[in-house]
């Protein structure tokens, strides 16, 4: 048996988050679904505009896919305990003009310079605006 594994994230905001992805990481949108009124109904909230909310999304990073939605729970939490890992395989160039594109906003934090790593060819971590972790490497 085989499955595809993408990234899920939730966000106050989603279409936010992905055009922020789209100014930082270089993302291409795929789509933006926004909520029904059907689902705002059932969901108790109270909305003004819908294109502004996000039911599904997708957007891509480095060609790799993640998905996203609002998080339409009371008081989303934030988690530190899962990280994006972005391999770049054997692309050392590709892979360190990506990160040093991230490391060079003002809207990431570096928490390891990429570099030689132990288990990896080259390995460099940031955190984005929203705590999401992203290890960019090599093999």
């Amino acid at each position: 048996m085989t499955a595809k594994l993408y990234p899920f994230l939730t966000f106050e905001n989603a279409k936010e988050a992905m055009a922020y992805y789209a100014e930082v990481f270089g993302a291409k949108i795929i789509t933006h679904n926004p909520l029904s009124e059907a689902q705002v109904t059932s969901l108790g909230l109270e909305v003004t505009d819908l294109e502004e909310t996000t039911a599904l999304g997708e957007f891509t990073v480095a060609g790799q896919k993640i998905i996203c939605a609002d998080a339409t729970m009371n008081n989303p939490q934030p988690s530190s305990l899962v990280a994006i890992l972005l391999n770049f395989e054997g692309d050392e160039g590709a892979a360190r003009e990506f990160f040093n594109h991230l490391a060079s906003s003002e809207e990431l934090r570096v928490t390891m310079p990429f570099g030689p790593h132990q288990y990896y060819g080259q390995l460099g971590q940031i955190v984005d605006r929203y705590g999401i972790t992203w290890f960019v490497v090599t093999e």
